[in-house]
């Protein structure tokens, strides 16, 4: 049975939960940095292959 991406909508027999990161890159005035959320989300594999996140240990 498939299931529903939390990030695209997509529906996919393999998801994976992953914490979603955001990214602010550097620039000339400010430093870069990343943000990762506590909250898990089910993202599909092109998802895992296009944005930053990391693996929830299961």
């Amino acid at each position: 049975m498939a299931r529903v991406c939390e990030n695209c909508g997509g529906e996919d027999d393999e998801m994976v939960l992953v914490r979603r990161t955001y990214v602010v890159p550097e620039s000339w005035d400010t430093p870069g940095s990343a943000t990762t959320l506590d909250e898990p989300e089910l993202w599909c594999w092109s998802c895992r292959s296009q944005y930053p996140h990391e693996p929830v240990d299961q």
